[in-house]
């Protein structure tokens, strides 16, 4: 009998001891996933994608506040995306204070367009042509695509071809103007509804929060992989990205003369 109770009591001890080192180490595993988690998605440091991207970026609309551009600059921010229009009548209130103020820091630039879903495609190329500055030697213009929930078009399967439809048109319009393919910003969802298959000769800016980009042609260029960036110059959260290829790829993003 007191063998019985002895032997009990050893095995209420190591399940004791096994329940406390098993609950240690899923403790340290959580924590590390954290901090990871916090450096991926919130710096360009610190992650293991900092040394394999050094080409940084940021995207900037009126939601940024007031930028301080010289210190994006020196944070190594190498290329700003600033918004300039919407649909087929918004204009960004903050654009034509962050060009300028973006180009005397020494960053390089680029001016993109929302994308509205069920809007004419050609009466969104011209407003933005209208608005923008793009100047020779600017980073290629952008258009961004992606679900908004304002947007009665998102997500609905019946306007999947209308979608494509202005989406090719207005990509044409910008194309005869500009005498370059715009990059097209999208998210896998969107990629696959919209833009696979349908635009073949535009290089691809890729939102992914969770991981690298991995698309079937792989022709991806940027990596925008944060909503929620942490900068000095910017109030709040700031978009974060990486260019995939070299700085001579890179200086070749740009308007001809």
């Amino acid at each position: 009998m007191r063998k019985n109770k002895r032997f009990k009591k050893q095995t209420t001890l190591i399940l004791l001891v096994s329940l406390i080192l098993v609950s240690s180490v899923y403790i340290i595993l959580v924590d590390s996933v954290r901090k990871s988690r916090e450096d991926r998605f919130h710096s360009f440091h610190d992650n293991r994608y900092s040394h394999k991207y050094p080409i940084r970026g940021v995207d900037i609309s009126h939601h940024n506040g007031d930028v301080n551009w010289a210190q994006l600059k020196n944070e190594g921010i190498a290329f700003a995306y600033i918004k300039a229009t919407e649909g087929v009548s918004h204009k960004d209130r903050s654009y034509k204070d962050n060009y300028p103020a973006a180009k005397l820091a020494d960053i390089k630039v680029g001016t993109y367009h929302f994308y509205t879903f069920g809007l004419d495609g050609e009466k969104q190329a011209n407003h933005f042509i209208k608005q923008a500055n793009v100047a020779a030697e600017d980073l290629i213009p952008m258009i961004d695509v992606e679900h908004s929930s304002y947007n009665r078009h998102s997500w609905d399967k019946n306007y999947e071809k209308l979608v494509i439809d202005e989406l090719k048109k207005m990509e044409q319009v910008m194309f005869d103007y500009y005498g370059v393919h715009p990059i097209i910003y999208t998210n896998r969802d969107c990629y696959k509804l919209y833009i696979k298959g349908h635009l073949t000769e535009n290089l691809i800016w890729m939102s992914d929060l969770n991981n690298e980009p991995c698309i079937d042609d792989n022709e991806w260029v940027i990596w925008q992989f944060s909503h929620t960036g942490r900068l000095n110059g910017v109030k709040g959260d700031v978009d974060l990205n990486y260019f995939r290829y070299s700085y001579r790829r890179f200086v070749e993003l740009k308007v001809k003369s």
